[in-house]
């Protein structure tokens, strides 16, 4: 009998090790609150974080220069450990049209840089979060994609802020990453 239990036991293990990881992909594929698996490890199969890596940089409109790394973490320990994914971290430096650092965050800390989630359903854009002065709402998501899959070294960033209401913050303060409005960047 007891030779029965250890046996049911360990089969239940190794089934539910199988069920643990899912991939990028699939997770695309549900909603986040139902019809998803439930997993332990987030796994980049298809390696499509791997196009974003590297050194990128672009202006807007009005002048600023951004300039992305992004690196890609595998098996990132998630709260209390108790998730593990492949993502995307990203730093950011962003200048304004004289020179002048208005934000960076190249020397963060993982936890405290972009940290990246997930694809849309169509695997072409990938979400991270980013907060820059969150006393000002300057938080919300990222969303990069390239606008021409035949072209890897373009690539297009939308910040969509977050709808907190701020009371300590002037009318004036302009967000570091212009909500709503695409900044083109360029592989370095």
């Amino acid at each position: 009998m007891k030779n029965k239990i250890i046996y049911t036991l360990f089969m239940l293990g190794i089934l539910s090790c199988k069920a643990q990881t899912i991939s990028l992909d699939q997770l695309s594929q549900c909603k986040p609150t139902k019809n998803c698996p439930d997993y332990v490890y987030l796994k980049d199969t298809n390696n499509r974080l791997n196009k974003f890596v590297g050194t990128w940089k672009g202006t807007y409109s009005d002048g600023r220069t951004y300039e992305l790394h992004f690196i890609k973490k595998e098996n990132d320990g998630g709260w209390f450990n108790e998730k593990f994914w492949d993502k995307l971290i990203g730093r950011v430096l962003v200048k304004t049209i004289d020179g002048n650092t208005l934000y960076n965050s190249l020397n963060y800390n993982d936890l405290d840089a972009m940290g990246g989630f997930y694809f849309d359903k169509e695997l072409k854009k990938y979400q991270l979060y980013y907060s820059g002065n969150a006393d000002c709402n300057d938080k919300g998501y990222v969303y990069v994609s390239f606008p021409d899959p035949n072209n890897l070294n373009q690539m297009e960033l939308v910040f969509v802020q977050d709808r907190d209401i701020i009371a300590s913050c002037s009318n004036a303060y302009k967000t570091v990453m212009p909500s709503g409005k695409k900044i083109i960047l360029t592989k370095q």
